[in-house]
């Protein structure tokens, strides 16, 4: 919920409300804003992944409810793990990229995660699309180590992705 003076700049468009996360500008945040902005409302500890990594390389879909990974060491406390939910970072598996200072996983781990942990598979296939059209992207082929429900998921995420490719051949960012 957004304070009384952050509502009136979201009224008079001095600001905008990114699906709960204020913004004050009157503009959509370019990524390494949207790096800043994660970065402003997530531990320090946080390593973006999923959906919310998926938001800061495209600005397409949501970054809300936050999806990051904690580190192995040093181990953060049990209340806070809880109230984040983070799984584990486990670097051989990821790759790590840094955007203005916030760590985040590179486009390849994400469209990984995306496939694997994602619960919106239009949100997912819309993040893919555009993580696909990254210079250094690298498709993932991480669909070996997902249970029977995941690969499903993924196949029909992947299924969206082809769709989009279809339809907006020419969709540039």
């Amino acid at each position: 919920m957004h304070t009384p003076p952050e509502h009136s700049a979201i009224v008079d468009g001095e600001a905008l409300s990114l699906d709960g996360l204020y913004w004050p500008r009157p503009y959509y945040p370019t990524r390494i804003e949207r790096a800043g902005l994660i970065a402003a409302n997530t531990p320090a500890w946080a390593t973006a992944t999923s959906h919310t990594a998926g938001w800061i390389w495209t600005g397409m879909g949501s970054p809300l409810p936050f999806a990051v990974l904690r580190p192995s060491q040093p181990a953060i406390s049990p209340l806070e793990r809880e109230l984040w939910r983070a799984r584990e970072l486990r670097t051989p598996a990821h790759q790590i990229a840094t955007i203005a200072g916030y760590h985040l996983l590179d486009t390849s781990s994400t469209e990984a995660e995306l496939l694997a942990h994602s619960q919106d598979i239009d949100r997912a296939a819309t993040q893919i699309f555009f993580l696909r059209q990254e210079a250094a992207h690298v498709p993932a082929s991480g669909l070996l180590r997902m249970s029977a429900r995941q690969r499903e998921r993924a196949n029909l995420m992947l299924e969206r992705v082809l769709t989009l490719q279809e339809t907006y051949p020419d969709i540039t960012r």
